[in-house]
């Protein structure tokens, strides 16, 4: 029964997010999920059924199952992304959706409403769609997920300089802020507003099976799995150098002592050659 915003630059793992969220509130409650449908309002047409199936069976979970029971709704401006979640009651209580996701929630009112002109009618328009997706996730309980995009302030000199779009409307209605950040490989997320949590980190990584925790025990067994074999095959490569040198020494010795006696012994004809005749 709350609205929890995500925001971040492109490519920091938004929507992988929400494709791992669309898999796993389909689990059973004893196994931390909700077990139900999910009602997913594309905006950007990111949305892939192919990663879905990847991440479906990463989790040992039927792909075809966890298809069925997503809801894509395809909107191409704000005025039908506004229409889509008006219309969306009936359909919540008729499949049993527990997750509502808006993917991303700003992106066509940004492209729409251009200038310092057009902000008063956006942020009203916005300020609707935001209050209504919150509000019908407390009506018909379930959870609400909306990623925004960011923008970069041109005043600041020091510290990150990303701001997220929408103003005060989207920051004021969210009830979790979540920020995405980008390090390298991994994926760094912070908790910026909660009611009841504290703003701190949490380190992730993008894989097959979506979302991964970097401390989990299937990394570790990969790194134990790894290890021992680089080992062994460094020590029979010693190995066999060693046996080498110890073969090839002998003949060496041989060599050498052959060429000395050479060199040592005079040969008689050259002897006679250098006599003088008495």
């Amino acid at each position: 029964q709350a609205l929890t915003e995500v925001y971040g630059e492109y490519g920091c793992g938004k929507t992988q997010f929400c494709h791992s969220l669309c898999v796993q509130v389909q689990r059973s409650k004893e196994e931390g999920g909700l077990d139900g449908s999910v009602l997913y309002i594309d905006t950007e047409n990111t949305f892939r059924p192919e990663r879905i199936v990847s991440i479906a069976n990463a989790n040992g979970m039927d792909p075809e199952k966890v298809l069925d029971r997503i809801i894509v709704a395809r909107a191409y401006n704000s005025a039908h992304q506004t229409l889509i979640l008006e219309e969306s009651g009936p359909v919540i209580k008729e499949h049993n959706v527990k997750l509502l996701i808006a993917d991303s929630a700003v992106g066509l009112f940004r492209a729409e409403y251009l200038g310092r002109g057009t902000l008063s009618a956006r942020q009203q328009k916005l300020n609707h769609f935001v209050h209504m997706l919150s509000r019908i996730a407390e009506t018909y309980n379930c959870a609400a997920v909306a990623t925004n995009q960011v923008m970069a302030s041109p005043d600041v000199f020091f510290g990150d300089p990303t701001r997220p779009v929408g103003g005060n409307v989207v920051a004021h209605t969210s009830t979790y802020r979540i920020y995405f950040k980008k390090s390298g490989k991994k994926r760094i997320a912070r908790m910026v507003d909660s009611p009841h949590h504290p703003e701190e980190e949490v380190i992730f990584a993008l894989g097959e099976a979506g979302v991964i925790d970097l401390d989990s025990d299937v990394a570790k067994k990969t790194k134990k799995t790894i290890t021992p074999k680089k080992t062994i095959v460094k020590k029979t490569e010693t190995v066999k150098t060693k046996s080498k040198e110890t073969t090839d020494a002998p003949k060496a010795d041989e060599k050498i002592a052959d060429a000395t006696e050479k060199d040592t012994v005079p040969d008689t004809t050259e002897l006679k050659d250098t006599i003088p005749d008495t």
